[in-house]
């Protein structure tokens, strides 16, 4: 009789009985094991995708990317803000922290373009819709929605005017190139924000708080610095 090379023929045998005859040991944690490795090389790839920048990649982006904005007064509204939480976020980071975030930053980025920038609401203070009427050659109100539903997910660009309409399509198409969420399109609504409004003003919902995956995305940083270029690619795409 023939050995098999590298294992004895007694050891193969036993190994061949327990595959053939024990399936009900070794079947149900094999699966699990076999769905686990699953979950965590679709979580690893996700991550990639979504979150995992590159220093060096996002350090080149910005290198190459300039804008001009002097002359320009921009007024940011961050929604809600002091008594006025606004949505209830699934994670306890409600809308008024989330937008003001996003609302800072953008600040900062249209300054070092050249902007005047107005914000019309300070952090943790709140503005009543009265107050939210500034003058600017461009207004941007930043909030995030809430639904019963929590599958609805998904961006929106709202405008009132119909001469503030190219100015909310500009803003939208530059947030659909950044955003990873469903684009919900551009509308027309009487927001009070807007129609106050005798210039290009847009209100933008940048996700909704009930949903577990925006909730989770929009309370990261990468995710919001990808918000505000997107908002200044907009704004410059509509003043070129």
């Amino acid at each position: 009789m023939k050995r098999r090379a590298g294992i004895p023929n007694s050891i193969f045998q036993s190994l061949r009985h327990f595959l053939k005859y024990k399936k009900h040991i070794y079947a149900a944690p094999l699966f699990f094991l076999t769905a686990a490795g699953c979950i965590i090389l679709i979580a690893v790839l996700l991550y990639n995708r979504f979150f995992s920048v590159s220093g060096d990649a996002v350090q080149m982006e910005l290198d190459q990317t300039s804008y001009d904005f002097s002359g320009t007064v921009i007024v940011i509204d961050p929604g809600h803000g002091g008594k006025d939480p606004g949505a209830t976020s699934i994670s306890g980071v409600n809308e008024d922290v989330i937008v003001f975030s996003i609302a800072r930053n953008l600040r900062e980025t249209l300054e070092d373009a050249g902007a005047e920038v107005v914000l019309t609401r300070n952090e943790d203070e709140f503005a009543s819709l009265d107050q939210r009427k500034v003058d600017g050659d461009l207004f941007i109100s930043l909030h995030s929605d809430a639904m019963d539903d929590p599958a609805v997910s998904g961006f929106t660009t709202y405008y009132t005017h119909p001469e503030q309409k190219a100015f909310a399509e500009s803003i939208n198409q530059a947030l659909d190139r950044r955003s990873y969420f469903h684009n919900r399109g551009v509308h027309s609504m009487n927001y009070q924000v807007t129609w106050q409004l005798d210039y290009p003003a847009v209100l933008v919902e940048l996700g909704y708080l009930s949903n577990a995956v925006d909730d989770m995305v929009m309370n990261e940083g990468r995710y919001q610095d990808m918000m505000v270029k997107g908002i200044v690619e907009g704004i410059d795409d509509y003043l070129n």
